[in-house]
């Protein structure tokens, strides 16, 4: 059983409240920072205070976080080997880091995630055009989607910025077309407003998100659940940005390379690229 069920199993939906929710996704996104934490760190990540940590903890079943926080460490290492973690305290972070990423993309490769990373695919190949949507960090991985995408031969167009920008390209949408939305840690109601308007329109709706309980699984058709588990305080990007990757190496058929290969020759004709013989 995964963090998120494991909790979700001892609660009833919506039980907790939105204070006590934001707690909850802290310990299902960083369930390792969480193992070794204090209330106070809890709560300054979730951007709470200390008493609603405490109360999280007693609304779960527990007396009090330290008893919580046992728990949670004890399920997170046995979701682990012993050699993928390092127990002490982040005296080498970089190699922390990289430890931690690998564990990420492991935790990445689900039967249900290949899945939904090959349907994401298909619906990419199949639709008239596909726009992708994010905000904050997923900025990120939603560049790297969009162009290497288009290399592809695929009509990938990102939609980034204002919101009103990005609401003109979704109405545009029609049956037929995809929508990809990108979501890491923070949900803003743009994002999902524009997700459920994008179903609304008839388009199929193919979600890259950090909680499988995210509010926009309602509106996905495909949902990949990516691990963002960071030695540091914020998420880390790595297993979001190998989902994407995986989406892209679905897209790489005989069509794409000589897509790619009339991309490469206009680079040349315009003599784009400095590193050209």
């Amino acid at each position: 059983m995964t963090i998120e069920a494991w909790l979700a199993d001892r609660t009833a939906p919506g039980a907790l409240g939105p204070q006590a929710e934001r707690v909850a996704h802290v310990l299902v996104r960083a369930p390792q920072f969480a193992g070794y934490s204090s209330a106070r760190e809890i709560a300054e990540r979730a951007g709470v205070n200390v008493s609603t940590v405490v109360r999280t903890a007693q609304q779960l079943g527990f007396e009090g976080w330290p008893q919580l926080r046992e728990e949670l460490r004890a399920r997170y290492l046995a979701s682990v080997s012993s050699g993928e973690l390092s127990m002490s305290p982040a005296a080498d972070p970089a190699a922390q880091t990289l430890r931690q990423d690998v564990t990420n993309i492991g935790a990445l490769a689900t039967p249900d995630n290949l899945a939904a990373i090959r349907a994401t695919a298909q619906a990419v190949k199949a639709a008239r055009r596909t726009l992708v949507i994010s905000s904050g960090s997923g900025a990120g991985p939603a560049h790297v989607l969009s162009h290497l995408g288009g290399i592809a031969g695929h009509d990938v167009q990102l939609a980034l910025g204002a919101a009103t920008g990005q609401a003109v390209q979704v109405a545009r949408l029609e049956p037929g077309d995809c929508l990809i939305t990108i979501n890491i840690w923070r949900l803003t109601r743009t994002l999902r407003g524009l997700t459920r308007l994008a179903r609304e329109r008839g388009a199929t709706v193919c979600v890259l998100t950090d909680l499988r309980s995210s509010p926009l699984a309602e509106y996905a058709d495909h949902l990949i659940v990516t691990p963002v588990e960071s030695v540091q305080a914020g998420p880390s990007l790595t297993a979001m940005v190998a989902a994407v990757q995986a989406v892209l190496s679905e897209l790489a058929d005989d069509d794409a390379v000589r897509a790619s290969g009339r991309v490469q020759r206009m680079w040349q004709e315009l003599d784009l690229m400095d590193d050209q013989p």
